[in-house]
């Protein structure tokens, strides 16, 4: 059994970016976590219960996609920047030490989001203490900035199969009265598709290596 953890911004980061890949790990029987920096969603004068409609729409998707969610500072961050950098990497400090991941999947430090790429910099900096987990990076979840067209996957992974499972999961987040942009499912399939046809395949995800110690029956992902 292989043991990853993803390490995104916001709830739906992971699903977007990573909702196939999630979905055939657990397929496998490989043990997933997705460990978010904040909930991203402050309540209004007019809507109080934002918050919590965020945190149930990431549950909701982590039991679609069969994964472990977990909120480092126990989900009592909205935005990244409002973590001193060197509490960040304590955080991911703390985590790999308990888990002890083989694999690590973050943002890709040259995102146009700002929350990504500080917390792709607190992941690169704690890696100083991983001697064998592996670091793997996601791409940009929002396509019409520049930065998407110039994420470049060294690794693929065939998703088609599990497409239909990662829409399920993004759905979830399409709850009345949310705060942020609408994901555009639509958008998602054609961009994965595209991805995939890239490498001759239905649909794909991809991503970068940026470290593996290879050991021989350890697998990357």
């Amino acid at each position: 059994m292989t043991r990853v953890l993803i390490v995104a911004a916001h709830p739906d980061d992971a699903e977007l970016a990573l909702g196939g890949t999630i979905a055939q790990l657990t397929e496998r029987g490989d043990e997933v976590t997705v460990a978010l920096f904040t909930v991203s969603e402050t309540a209004s004068t007019q809507d109080r219960d934002r918050r919590a409609r965020r945190i149930a729409a990431a549950e909701a998707a982590a039991q679609t996609l069969g994964h472990r969610l977990h909120w480092l500072g126990d989900g009592r961050y909205d935005q990244v920047e409002d973590i001193p950098e060197y509490r960040a990497v304590g955080l991911l400090d703390d985590l790999v030490a308990e888990m002890e991941p083989d694999t690590l999947l973050t943002h890709w430090d040259g995102d146009s989001h700002g929350d990504h790429v500080r917390v792709a910099r607190a992941a690169i900096a704690s890696s100083r203490r991983w001697p064998r987990t592996a670091l793997l990076q996601f791409g940009p979840n929002e396509h019409r900035t520049v930065r998407h067209a110039e994420f470049v996957p060294t690794l693929y992974v065939p998703t088609a199969a599990q497409l239909p499972r990662k829409l399920r999961a993004l759905a979830c987040y399409a709850y009345p009265g949310q705060g942020f942009r609408a994901l555009d499912p639509d958008a998602v399939e054609l961009l994965d598709r595209a991805r995939g046809a890239a490498v001759g395949l239905a649909a794909a995800e991809g991503l970068r290596l940026v470290r593996h110690c290879l050991t021989p029956g350890r697998p990357l992902l």
